[in-house]
This record gives structure tokens, C-alpha cells and sequence, in this order.
């Protein structure tokens, strides 16, 4: 990690510290403890800029300087306590972003439905007691453009199969098709999600799908009559702008959501591997749970933790999550 201490947009950077500066900090450590003048002739600088440099030093807390004696502080625990101060923060304003870009369809539909000329109706209707997949079907025909699908229980309903024949008859077509699931399809139909995958589908997951919606290109969208509730009775949507919210709301949510690895078009996928590993180890799950969720052996879990370890630069899993979340892989 030489090169990586100092310059511009390095991690000493963050604290306030000038190119250049990581070796003159190399040096203190090496010499702390000495004198000022003993001090310029470690690093080659004069008395006037070494006070510049240990002025900058004093302020991040790297160096204590009593009389003319410079002592170093043990840099693990003065960048333990920045690390950690840092990590809370992003994980803060990772929150925020979170809850902004949940709040983001709203939004666009409160917009959108206020930007309409007043009095008119609004294209919904209910259908109950219909063939889903016939639905879907003629729905999806009556469209075109990309076809986008919440499935929290897509593997537990009655009509699964028919639903599965009918998307694969329109990516058959040519159609886009592209599914976002629960985690725990990972482990409760693993099958049937590759099965989708090698179908041509385009599959991403997260922690948590709360309702089932089906968006059928800007024409039609299909949702409940109670979000997160099968009484069964639907709702077909033809009102654009609720559909362009519909939409924002799915983009919004595969934006967050993991790559299964092997299960993207065009074989592996690197980004959603590291994504998904990383997401695991800031849970806090064990080599053998993860090894279980990413379908790959013990040792294949270790050795990718310690690559990306290398990777970040990290000596912890916990260095390792904080700096994820700081290049914004997180």
C-alpha cells in the first residue's frame, strides 16, 4: 500500500493532508520521538516547512509535538477512530440516498398525475376470478418495450408454469425480460431461478420483495388490489403516468439489487459477484452461510474474501466493508 497513502484523492487526503505528505508522515513514524531539527534532516525539509507540514499533522491528530519534541501517535488507533468516525458517516448518507430514491416514484407520480389536464378519468380496472397467464399474455401482446417483473412468491403460485411459458414465448419474440426476486429464492427455489436465467431473463435480488407487480412496457401494468396482500383481485393499470412510476419504482430497486453469479447474460458476472460477497460480509454471515447462498465451496468463499481483501487494501472485513462503501461498491 506505499503508493497509496498520499496524492490527490488518496486516503490521506480525506484528512486533510497535501501530496507529498504520506512520506514526511513515514518519516515521523520512523524517527518519533526526536527533535524538530532532527526531524528536517529525516525528511529533508527546513524548520519552516517542516512546521507547515506538522501543523497539518497536529490538526489530524497523527502527531503530538511537546517543546521542540515531535512523538508520532500509534497510527492504529488515530486512523482506527478516523475510520470508524468516516464509516458511520457514509453508511449514513448511504442511508439518506436510500430513503431519497425510495421516496423518487412518488414523486414522479405526484408530478405526473398533477402535470395531467383535470377532470379526466383514470384508465384502472379490476379484473378478479381471471386467468393470470392469458392476462399476461394479452397484456404483454397489446405492448412493447421491456417487460419488468416484482416476484416475492413467483415459485409458490399455482400458475407458475404458465406464467413461465408464456414470458419465455415473449422473450422468444425479442422481448426484454427482467425479474427482481426475494433472497431468499436462493435457497427456497434456486431451480427455478436458473431456469429463468438460462431462459434469457435477466434476474437480480434483495432482501425483500413486497408485493408482486408486472409492468408490460409503457402500456399496461398489472398490481394488486392490496399492496403486499393476494386477495385476488388485480388491478390493470393503463394510466401512464402510474406506470412511469411503476417503472422508476422498479429501476430505483434494481439499481440496489445483487447479481446471482452465473446467472446474467453473457456468463459471470464480476461486479454482482463482489456485490452480492460484500453485501454478505456486511451482514455479518459466516464462509459457510455465504458459500450457501453463492452455490460455491468453503474454500472458493475464502479465497474470494481474500481477494477482495487484497483488492480493497484492507487488513479487516470491517476495513473491508467501510472501504467498499467509500469507492461507492456498496
Amino acid at each position: 500500500m506505499a503508493g497509496k497513502l498520499g496524492g490527490p484523492g488518496s486516503a490521506l487526503s480525506m484528512m486533510g493532508l497535501r501530496a507529498g505528505d504520506d512520506k514526511h508522515y513515514r518519516s515521523m513514524l520512523r524517527a518519533s520521538g526526536v527533535t524538530r531539527v532532527r526531524l528536517t534532516e529525516a525528511t529533508g525539509l527546513s524548520l519552516a516547512e517542516l512546521d507547515e507540514v506538522l501543523a497539518r499533522f497536529q490538526a489530524a491528530g497523527l502527531v503530538h509535538v511537546d517543546g521542540d519534541v515531535v512523538t508520532a501517535e500509534p497510527p492504529g488507533q488515530t486512523l482506527g477512530r478516523f475510520i470508524a468516525g468516516e464509516s458511520e458517516r457514509l453508511q449514513q448518507e448511504s442511508q439518506q440516498v436510500d430513503a431519497l430514491r425510495d421516496l423518487l416514484p412518488g414523486l414522479i407520480a405526484e408530478h405526473l398525475a398533477w402535470s395531467r389536464p383535470r377532470g379526466g378519468a383514470v384508465d384502472v380496472q379490476a379484473v378478479e376470478g381471471v386467468d393470470v397467464a392469458k392476462l399476461i399474455r394479452s397484456l404483454a401482446l397489446e405492448s412493447s418495450g421491456e417487460l419488468l417483473w416484482f416476484r416475492p412468491d413467483q415459485w409458490r403460485l399455482p400458475v407458475a408454469r404458465e406464467i413461465d411459458d408464456v414470458v419465455r414465448e415473449l422473450m422468444a419474440s425479442g422481448r426484454r425480460s427482467r425479474a427482481i426476486y426475494p433472497a431468499r429464492v436462493l435457497e427456497e427455489a434456486p431451480g427455478m431461478l436458473r431456469s429463468r436465467a438460462e431462459g434469457g431473463e435477466q434476474v437480480r435480488v434483495v432482501a425483500e420483495v413486497h408485493t408482486r407487480i408486472s409492468i408490460m412496457g409503457t402500456s399496461a401494468a398489472l398490481i394488486p388490489d392490496r399492496w403486499a396482500s393476494n386477495t385476488g383481485r388485480r388491478l390493470v393499470v393503463r394510466e401512464h403516468s402510474l406506470i412511469g412510476a411503476l417503472q422508476a419504482l422498479f429501476e430505483s430497486v434494481w439499481e440496489r439489487g445483487m447479481a446471482v453469479p452465473g446467472m446474467e447474460q453473457g456468463g459471470e458476472d464480476p461486479d454482482g459477484q463482489r456485490r452480492l460477497l460484500l453485501h454478505q460480509l456486511t451482514r455479518g454471515a459466516k464462509d459457510e452461510q455465504i458459500a450457501r447462498t453463492l452455490g460455491v465451496s468453503l474454500r472458493t468463499v475464502r479465497r474470494r474474501i481474500a481477494e477482495l481483501m487484497d483488492e480493497l487494501g484492507a487488513d479487516s472485513r470491517f476495513q473491508a466493508g467501510a472501504e467498499a462503501v467509500r469507492r461507492g461498491w456498496l
